[in-house]
C-alpha cells in the first residue's frame, strides 16, 4: 500500500510541478543572497561609509569649507578595514573595527548617553566581531547567507512546511471520489490503512527535505563554498539584554532533528484534515490557516505566545527555536528544543490517533 501511495505522488504532475517551484525558490534566493552577501557584513559597512564620507568631503570642498577631522578620520579608518579585507587579514579587520565601537562607547559615556538600545547593539556587534577575530575567518551576511552551511539553515526556515502541505493536501485526498473513500474498500484494517498513508506521508516528507534541501545546499557548496561549522550564530539570552554567539556547530543537528519531526506532524495533520473534510482546497486551506499561519502569529500575537511552548507550530524554525530568538521575540523562553521534540511527538500522536479514530468509525459504518 505504501508503495502504492507513493506511485500515486510521483505520477502526480502537481507534485512535480510544486516541486519545481520550490526548487526555482531555492535557487532565486541564492542568487539574491549571492548578489548581497556583503550588504550587512564589515565588509559592505565600510565601502557605504566611505561611499557617504567621500559625498560629504566634497560638500565640503564645493563650499570652500576645509573637511573636519572626523571625516577625514573616518575616511582613513574605514580604508585600513577594506585594506585588510582585501588582503586576508581578516582579525585585524574585527580588531579595527571592535576599537572603534569601544571608543564610541566611551565617549557616549562621558558625554552622558544613555541609550540602552544602541549599547546593546554595539555589544552584540562586538560579541560577533570578537568570535569572528578568534576564528580569523570572513564575515558571512546574516540577512543572505550563501555558503553551503549557512544557507542549508536559512532556506530550511520556510519552504519545507509549506511544500509537505501542498503535496500532501493533493496525494490524500486523492482517494476521495466525492464522499466515496476508496481506500476504505481495500481489504486492510483502519489501523493499517492509516498507518500506510502516515507513513507516506512521512516517506514524501523525508524525500521532499532531501531533494529541496539536499540541492540548495550542494549548489551554495559549489558557488561559494561549504562554509565553516564553527561560524558563530546569535543567541538570544533570557539574563542579557545584547547577543553573544555560539559556533553554527552546536545548532546543525538539532535543527535537522526538529525539522524531520516537524515534518512528520505536518504530514500527519495534513492527513487528519484530509480524510475530515474529504476535499483538497478546504484540507490545503485548513492547514495553511491553522499551521503555517500560526506559526507566522506566534511572536506577535500575545494569547498565542503565552502557549506557544505546548504547540508544534512554534517549532517549524528550528534555528530560530535553538538560538531563541523566537523564544525572545515571543517573551517565553519555554520555547526550547526539549520542549519542542516533546510537543512535535505529542501532535504527530494526537494527529495520529484521531486519524485513526475517524476511519475506524467510518470503517465500521461502511461495514
Amino acid at each position: 500500500m505504501i508503495y502504492f501511495l507513493s506511485k500515486k505522488v510521483y505520477k502526480a504532475k502537481l507534485s512535480w510541478i510544486a516541486i519545481c517551484i520550490s526548487l526555482l525558490i531555492v535557487f532565486i534566493c541564492l542568487g539574491f543572497n549571492i548578489k548581497n552577501q556583503h550588504s550587512d557584513t564589515l565588509k559592505g559597512m565600510a565601502e557605504s561609509q566611505i561611499s557617504t564620507d567621500m559625498k560629504q568631503a566634497r560638500t565640503f570642498r564645493k563650499r570652500n569649507h576645509k573637511v573636519v577631522p572626523e571625516i577625514k578620520h573616518d575616511l582613513t579608518v574605514n580604508r585600513k578595514i577594506l585594506k585588510a579585507i582585501h588582503n586576508k587579514q581578516w582579525r585585524k579587520a574585527y580588531q579595527t573595527q571592535i576599537t572603534i565601537n569601544n571608543q564610541i562607547m566611551k565617549s557616549e559615556k562621558k558625554m552622558g548617553g544613555n541609550d540602552p538600545e544602541m549599547a546593546n547593539a554595539f555589544n552584540s556587534e562586538t560579541n560577533l566581531y570578537k568570535a569572528l577575530s578568534r576564528l580569523n575567518i570572513p564575515q558571512q551576511s546574516e540577512e543572505s547567507p550563501a555558503t553551503g552551511i549557512s544557507f542549508l539553515l536559512y532556506v530550511e526556515q520556510w519552504i519545507a512546511p509549506v511544500l509537505i502541505v501542498l503535496i500532501c493536501s493533493q496525494i490524500y485526498t486523492r482517494r476521495f471520489i466525492g464522499q466515496l473513500d476508496k481506500d476504505s474498500l481495500l481489504p486492510v484494517t483502519s489501523a493499517a490503512n492509516v498507518s500506510c498513508n502516515i507513513m507516506t506521508g512521512w516517506f514524501i516528507s523525508l524525500a521532499l527535505l532531501l531533494i529541496i534541501l539536499g540541492l540548495g545546499f550542494l549548489t551554495a557548496s559549489i558557488i561559494s563554498g561549504i562554509g565553516d561549522t564553527r561560524y558563530p550564530v546569535a543567541l538570544f539570552s533570557k539574563k542579557l539584554s545584547y547577543k553573544i554567539y555560539i559556533p553554527q556547530s552546536q545548532i546543525i543537528l538539532p535543527t535537522i532533528v526538529l525539522r524531520i519531526l516537524s515534518s512528520f506532524f505536518v504530514a500527519t495533520s495534513v492527513f487528519f484534515f484530509a480524510i475530515l473534510t474529504k476535499k483538497t482546497l478546504t484540507t490545503l486551506f485548513l492547514n495553511m490557516l491553522l499551521l503555517i499561519g500560526t506559526n507566522l502569529l506566534t511572536p506577535f500575537v500575545e494569547p498565542i505566545s503565552k502557549i506557544a511552548q505546548y504547540l508544534p507550530t512554534s517549532y517549524f524554525n528550528g534555528v530560530s527555536v535553538l538560538s531563541n530568538r523566537l523564544a525572545h521575540d515571543a517573551a517565553n523562553y519555554q520555547i526550547n528544543y526539549v520542549n519542542g521534540i516533546k510537543a512535535l511527538i505529542i501532535g504527530t500522536v494526537l494527529f495520529g490517533a484521531a486519524s485513526y479514530v475517524l476511519q475506524y468509525l467510518r470503517q465500521s459504518r461502511a461495514a
